[in-house]
């Protein structure tokens, strides 16, 4: 059984009254109290609901509800003390638990629990935010309560995002592909990007669907991105030009154009009659990244989610002459302020936005889209033809790439979402 390593409280929190049984003074107050709290807890738990224990024995000794019978289970058969902690009920739990075995259990084992349950009360009181405080200092040290507590806060982000945006997706999925301009001094972008099971919560709410920057005519050529429709044509007045038809649903909705400064956006009207799923956008973005020969990492695209939605789909595909050691990796900041620089992409050092939230970013089979589905997405059967059909819009459907994925439960929007190019070879040329 692991120990805990947690911050301790201060000297004068550890003066606190203590059960007589707890460990000498020396070991940290949380420790303390998940030694105690297992000790007497899970004798109990044996002599109510049996060996191995069952929460619906449990249910019938001390009749308690099936959530509180298997989460007291479940914590008994926690592997570590954090876990443990984490999937106790609160002490309101514990003491329904006392009241219930009263009658069924022998006072020996019952009393023991009611003063652990005390000292884990007192400790609640005293740290900062109670039971999340605790959670927060758990999952700080173990993996598996940190990834629990991620997923349950970002859970009840959507429902609150929701609400206050007034819509929401099922899924949202974006395809970046990456391929070297032919100046050898920049990358060019296709990007994909889809939204299923669109809705809206509040009747009337306007849905921004893409942004895009309307081109510096004043600029010299070649000196900024330009953004055009999959087929290069430029501007970036007409919607038509920017959603792909054949990949969404009909009948597809009249688009209201919303000018920006240098940012045209199109938006889903608020009192257009249905919204179609799926609604698929799509556009190329040439010299979207200038290179940097002399850094091992780049960071190549930021993305800020607009859309709630119950799960983010990232793909990320480079063509197969571009950097062929690379891999990318994804950390989460909250958005600076006007002007200030994007972090860092410093794995050894952590930048003060970043956030305490994780993604992971996985491999997909390499090949082109027509090669036996390599990218299909669970849930959405034509996500392999519409990439297919994006490149084909692109003039790249020839070309081979390297692919990995990002998949999230309940992605929690307006945070900047920062996908970063790690093992870049200064050597290797962009244009090979």
């Amino acid at each position: 059984m692991s120990s805990l390593a947690l911050s301790p409280l201060s000297s004068s929190d550890a003066t606190a009254a203590e059960p007589a049984d707890l460990p000498a003074r020396g070991t940290s107050p949380v420790t303390a109290v998940a030694t105690a709290l297992r000790a007497a807890l899970t004798p109990l738990i044996a002599e109510l609901a049996g060996m191995p224990p069952r929460p619906i024995r449990l249910m019938r000794s001390a009749g308690l509800d099936k959530s509180l019978a298997s989460r007291l289970v479940q914590a008994t058969r926690a592997e570590s003390d954090a876990e443990f902690l984490h999937r106790l009920p609160s002490p309101t739990g514990l003491r329904m638990l006392i009241d219930g075995a009263q009658g069924h259990a022998d006072e020996a084992l019952v009393s023991p629990l009611a003063a652990a349950i005390d000292a884990f009360q007192s400790l609640l009181d005293r740290l900062p935010g109670g039971r999340q405080g605790l959670d927060a200092q758990l999952g700080a040290n173990e993996e598996d309560v940190r990834a629990r507590r991620e997923h349950m806060a970002r859970q009840a982000s959507f429902k609150a995002v929701s609400f206050l945006f007034g819509h929401y997706a099922e899924t949202v999925s974006t395809a970046l592909f990456i391929v070297p301009s032919p100046d050898g001094r920049h990358l060019d972008f296709i990007e994909v990007h889809r939204r299923i099971g669109l809705q809206r919560v509040t009747p009337g709410t306007a849905v921004p669907l893409l942004s895009l920057h309307v081109q510096d005519e004043v600029a010299p050529d070649g000196e900024e991105p330009r953004m055009r429709s999959l087929a290069g044509r430029p501007g970036t007045d007409d919607a038509a030009d920017f959603i792909l038809a054949e990949a969404s649903g009909q009948p597809l909705p009249a688009l209201q154009l919303e000018r920006e400064g240098r940012i045209n956006t199109f938006v889903l009207p608020g009192d257009s009659a249905a919204i179609p799923s799926p609604l698929t956008t799509a556009f190329r973005a040439d010299r979207g990244h200038q290179l940097d020969d002399a850094a091992s990492s780049q960071i190549l695209r930021i993305y800020m989610l607009h859309t709630p939605c119950h799960r983010l789909v990232r793909d990320v595909f480079m063509a197969e002459s571009l950097w062929p050691r690379a891999r990318p990796r994804i950390t989460f900041f909250l958005p600076g302020p006007t002007g200030v620089p994007l972090a860092p992409p410093d794995p050894t050092h952590r930048h003060y936005r970043q956030l305490n939230l994780s993604a992971t970013i996985d491999p997909l089979p390499h090949g082109m889209p027509d090669d036996s589905k390599p990218w299909a997405l669970a849930g959405v059967p034509d996500h392999q033809d519409t990439l297919a059909l994006a490149l084909q819009r692109a003039g790249l459907s020839g070309q081979r790439f390297r692919g990995w994925r990002c998949e999230m439960a309940y992605p929690v929007p307006l945070i900047e979402m920062q996908i970063v190019i790690d093992n870049i070879d200064p050597a290797a040329s962009a244009a090979s």
